[in-house]
């Protein structure tokens, strides 16, 4: 496996204007600036996915308590963000300029964060032993692999599926919702695809986030009984089929290395690492 993320992840260099330097992390207060944060994280293709999704739903939302910090030179680039919400901090700082900047943000508020997110190398080293890491590969598909074994049927899911889907997840104690109500209303908002099996639900795959032109295939889920028998790969391949279609990119995100033999096979290509920190109990 790669040791080093490709593409917009890894360093800024050539894009730095000369004599140009960040002047510190600001709050971002009027809609140019706003704009301006926007067209940066576009910019990022899959890089900036979590992040645009983030803020995206912040605001469709109108949630309250966040505040979004720019860094920018002093010709006005944007260089890095930030999302404080509460005890949480969402980074993204892609470029080398702009590491102590960042570093000196996380030190001004570590004592009062509970939940730290990044990608890999957007910090020069991490929160500290006061804080336990997780980490996702990210894998992104620009063509897909048809495997050799058949694939179930699979169609669109739509909120008469909502019974199946509370039932189908409910054995994933990270996806689970209260109820198939809720289901219903989540699957309005992100596009959902079923496998189907003897007339029964047995594997499902959304398109969990999305930003620009990128997409998240996540939300994978197979029913007890039905796993290691294909399901996740003909939900997975259907819902990565139809972000391709339709001219976006998708992006795979796993936690274990158990899990890329199932993906790799697919299409799916490592580029890089999402980090979050989170502080030990006690």
């Amino acid at each position: 496996m790669p040791e080093q993320p490709a593409g917009p992840v890894g360093d800024h260099e050539g894009m730095r204007e000369p004599g140009a330097s960040p002047i510190g992390f600001a709050q971002v207060r009027s809609r140019e600036e706003r704009d301006a944060v926007g067209t940066f994280l576009l910019a990022q293709g899959w890089a900036g996915l979590h992040f645009g999704d983030t803020l995206r739903r912040v605001e469709e939302e109108a949630q309250t308590g966040f505040s979004l910090l720019a860094l920018r030179e002093r010709a006005g680039a944007v260089r890095a963000v930030a999302l404080a919400h509460g005890t949480r901090l969402h980074l993204y700082a892609p470029s080398r300029e702009g590491f102590p900047a960042a570093a000196g943000l996380l030190a001004e508020r570590l004592g009062s964060l509970d939940r730290v997110t990044c990608l890999e190398a957007h910090l020069a080293g991490d929160p500290g032993p006061a804080f336990e890491a997780s980490v996702r590969e990210m894998t992104v598909a620009a063509t897909l692999r048809v495997p050799a074994r058949p694939l179930l049927p699979v169609r669109v899911a739509t909120s008469a599926d909502a019974e199946e889907l509370w039932r189908t997840y409910d054995s994933v104690p990270w996806m689970r919702l209260a109820s198939p109500a809720e289901w219903a209303a989540r699957v309005e908002r992100e596009r959902t695809w079923i496998a189907e099996l003897d007339g029964g639900m047995v594997a499902a795959a959304r398109w969990t986030k999305s930003f620009g032109t990128v997409v998240e295939v996540g939300g994978v889920a197979t029913t007890p009984e039905r796993r290691r028998r294909g399901a996740a790969t003909s939900v997975v391949m259907a819902a990565t089929a139809a972000a391709l279609d339709e001219g976006l990119t998708p992006v795979l995100c796993f936690q274990g290395p158990e899990l890329r033999p199932l993906y790799y096979p697919l299409g799916f290509e490592f580029v890089g690492r999402e980090f979050v920190f989170r502080r030990r109990p006690g």
